[in-house]
């Protein structure tokens, strides 16, 4: 029940919460956490999102991993969680802190890959065990791609509506994986 209330209406309604006042398609998260009188909600939003996002996902391969091999996913998390904390703490002020900023773009790009593939690789898997299960997942994955890298190559940058893409179907498949293992038990 809790990972229903985070993942359909905290985590989501925080995250657009966070994106008011701002061109989805012509910011990002990054602008926002420069801005003096966000930081603080900028940081609130990390610790919340990806706090749960990684609890929940360690808790997922836990049940996951009596059904298939979760070893890859576990590291995939684990680089995640650090690159996602280097983001966090490195500023991004280009004109001031011109490396700092880049090595801020690249860990907040190396972090979402790796949660993207992470979320993949375990969709893959229910797939290939359940395709009646995984294909929603797969196509859900699929299309948030789509989307953000439709958003891409129109815009040219990292933009907010592809964060929010991002986070909220990474809340959907996050539910949807709690539910696929928590009927699981130990053989």
């Amino acid at each position: 029940m809790h990972t229903a209330i985070f993942s359909y209406v905290f985590v989501p309604l925080s995250t657009l919460f966070l994106a008011r006042g701002t061109d989805f398609f012509a910011t990002n998260f990054s602008s926002i956490s420069i801005s003096r009188s966000r930081q603080a909600e900028f940081l609130l939003w990390c610790l919340l999102t990806g706090g749960y996002f990684y609890i929940s996902l360690k808790q997922i391969l836990r049940g996951a991993g009596r059904a298939f091999q979760v070893r890859m996913e576990a590291g995939i998390l684990n680089a995640c969680a650090w690159t996602a904390g280097l983001f966090v703490l490195l500023p991004y002020l280009p004109a001031r802190f011109p490396l700092l900023s880049a090595l801020h773009v690249l860990s907040a790009l190396a972090a979402s890959l790796a949660f993207f593939f992470c979320l993949l690789t375990l969709s893959v898997k229910v797939y290939l065990q359940r395709p009646e299960q995984g294909r929603p997942l797969l196509a859900l994955l699929i299309l948030t791609a789509s989307f953000c890298l439709s958003a891409l190559i129109v815009t040219g940058i990292i933009n907010t509506a592809m964060e929010i893409c991002l986070v909220t179907a990474a809340c959907v498949l996050i539910r949807r994986f709690f539910i696929l293992f928590s009927e699981r038990r130990p053989a």
